[in-house]
């Protein structure tokens, strides 16, 4: 059985302002007012829960540098530690690898294994999945031009018949019906292998699921 805990935290309001406030700072830049009233803990520790390397430090500085402001490094670093710890949790790797996050190998040598144990099996179920969804939309794909052609087979066909057609005109309209003979020959060819490829990654996806402890 899975057991798979989502970490909440109490924020006080306070925090929740500081995290809205780099929210929007990271998006155009901290202006003098929020670099002046910047929480650097909370910062920190928002960039650590979020797995973001301790080197975003750098754009924070930078940005409220253009307003002459200064940060804490040592505050920010107090945070950042504190949140990577919660980031770094073996529950919080595996949903990590299964939403497709990127790891960027922010955990402390004491927490790594554990969470990229669990990070890499979530990434592998979010990797048989999103091969499932390439593989169906492939099928639906070719499933979808089998019904094209078909059509544009009868209109063919239609035309081909219809008093008045020029002798040039035939011509032409059998070496169309040729091509789509061709291509729909071709196509049906392909949707069994696609359908038993869908079918054997949907096992695979299924047996990993059950398998896994998370």
């Amino acid at each position: 059985m899975r057991a798979i805990k989502l970490i909440s935290f109490g924020w006080r309001a306070s925090t929740l302002v500081a995290f809205a406030v780099l929210a929007s700072g990271c998006a155009s830049g901290l202006s003098r007012d929020e670099c002046n009233m910047a929480d650097w803990r909370t910062i920190g520790y928002e960039d650590g829960v979020q797995g973001r390397s301790e080197t975003r430090i750098g754009g924070h500085r930078k940005a409220c540098a253009k307003h002459g402001v200064g940060l804490n490094l040592e505050t920010y670093r107090s945070g950042w530690d504190e949140g990577v710890r919660r980031y770094c949790q073996a529950g919080n790797g595996y949903n990590q690898g299964r939403r497709g996050k990127s790891y960027s190998g922010v955990c402390p040598a004491q927490m790594e294994a554990d969470f990229l144990q669990a990070y890499r099996a979530g990434r592998e179920l979010y990797d048989l999945e999103a091969g499932v969804q390439r593989t169906a939309r492939k099928l639906r794909h070719k499933r979808k031009r089998l019904s094209a052609i078909e059509v544009d087979m009868r209109d063919t066909g239609i035309e081909l018949v219809t008093t008045g057609v020029t002798t040039e005109r035939r011509v032409i309209l059998l070496d169309e019906l040729r091509k789509l003979e061709q291509e729909r020959s071709a196509t049906k060819a392909q949707i069994p292998s696609l359908e038993a490829e869908l079918e054997k990654q949907k096992n695979r996806l299924a047996t990993i699921s059950n398998a896994q402890e998370y």
